[in-house]
């Protein structure tokens, strides 16, 4: 959406208590700000998304009410970024949110080089991103758009939360197939394998966890897209140690990786065991012979705001969903909340480009590089699935004497 100059120029809203001071980011359906939050004191710097009220449709609508809803719902858990309030003012409705004053993990990994080389940072942080995916799960939510340009930073690159819940569903199961971004998606949900009629939603953020932590290991991505037109993607499906001759990762962390990329969601990791892994691993990067550690059991706990405590009363959030919202059904309800989407139209997100540009709401590039194409840089021509629907089964059948059964086996 282009914002008009009178929301540019910095202003205040909620009678006073917010002042927004520049915009940060814009989008299709909204524009972010930083802002100055006087309702505490001291005054606390703020993220402002503002939605638009006027000039939607009802699909957009519904986008709006289960992007805020959803995010509310989660808020409360130290990796995913708080959302303190929501403000209703004639231009718009303005969520306002914790500030990550360091910017996103894609300009930290790319641009400050935050994490190359250090394995203990590079576990916090990952470990931080996970506990926030798996809250997330453990409230029925999928996010489905997990990538560095969706995760804030601060205390020098060592915190990171989660935000943007604009693909975020609490269904199981989808048929909204290209909802993600390029580099990030899983397979499953790209539709061109084995003519699936849906795909599992919350094994779709674990693989998106396992490209982010090539993004962290290595400051590149694995394969442009994991479609069967990709040759890096074919290839490391051909043999998965394809992945150790493009990129600079320890056996330990190819093993992880494996288990992460497997094409049956079914298969895939759990959480739980992922944490176990990253945490017990010695390098990510070179090969160190040690005893394992024994993992100790995982405690869910709960978790409190990261803000200080909402001054406003606590039908705050049921009292925002009634009246914002148009017609009366558009209303918060807890019991809804873990209930299905299925009255909602299809999201599709292109992700076809080749060259995707970075995006707060698609595919991104930018700096990283992809995998070096096997056939030009290592003499080693992939075989390629060449027919858009084409059966991953088959597909596998026909290179599974090169695949070592333990990377197909989880």
């Amino acid at each position: 959406m282009t914002a008009s100059c009178s929301i540019h120029r910095p202003r205040y809203i909620d009678e006073g208590y917010i002042h927004l001071d520049s915009v940060i980011g814009n989008g299709a359906y909204g524009v972010v700000f930083s802002a100055v939050d006087y309702r505490y004191q001291p005054p606390l710097k703020r993220a402002v998304k503002q939605l638009r009220r006027h000039g939607i449709d009802e699909r957009q609508l519904r986008f709006q009410q289960r992007e805020t809803q959803l995010h509310w719902a989660a808020r409360n858990h130290p990796s995913i970024i708080h959302m303190d309030r929501i403000v209703r003012e004639p231009d718009g409705i303005y969520v306002v949110m914790d500030y990550g004053d360091e910017g996103d993990l894609f300009a930290m990994i790319t641009e400050k080089h935050r994490y190359a080389g250090d394995d203990l940072l590079i576990k916090k942080v990952f470990i931080q991103i996970l506990d926030g995916v798996e809250h997330l799960h453990m409230l029925g939510i999928a996010h489905r758009d997990v990538k560095p340009e969706n995760i804030v930073c601060s205390n020098d690159g060592t915190v990171v939360r989660i935000v943007d819940f604009g693909l975020a569903t609490r269904d199981l199961s989808s048929t909204e197939f290209g909802c993600g971004s390029t580099f990030y998606i899983a397979p499953e949900c790209l539709g061109e394998w084995d003519n699936a009629r849906c795909y599992t939603t919350q094994t779709a953020d674990v693989w998106s966890l396992g490209v982010i932590l090539v993004n962290l290991v290595c400051g590149r991505n694995p394969w442009r897209c994991a479609s069967p037109t990709d040759e890096s993607f074919t290839a490391f499906l051909a043999d998965p140690a394809f992945l150790r001759r493009i990129l600079p990762i320890s056996h330990e962390c190819l093993d992880i990786l494996t288990r992460i990329f497997t094409p049956k969601p079914e298969e895939r990791i759990s959480l739980e065991h992922l944490r176990v892994l990253v945490n017990n691993i010695a390098s990510f990067t070179e090969d160190v012979q040690r005893p394992k550690i024994p993992a100790r059991p995982v405690i869910h706990t709960a978790f409190s705001p990261i803000s200080p405590p909402l001054v406003t009363p606590p039908q705050y959030a049921e009292e925002y969903f009634e009246s914002f919202y148009e017609p009366e059904s558009f209303v918060f309800d807890d019991a809804e909340l873990f209930g299905q989407d299925n009255d909602l139209p299809p999201l599709h997100v292109d992700c076809s480009s080749p060259l995707p540009q970075r995006s707060s709401s698609g595919s991104s590039e930018g700096p990283y590089p992809c995998t070096p194409s096997p056939d030009t840089n290592l003499g080693y021509a992939a075989p390629r699935v060449a027919t858009k629907g084409g059966s991953l089964s088959g597909y596998l059948s026909q290179c599974v004497h090169t695949v070592p059964a333990a990377y197909l086996q989880y």
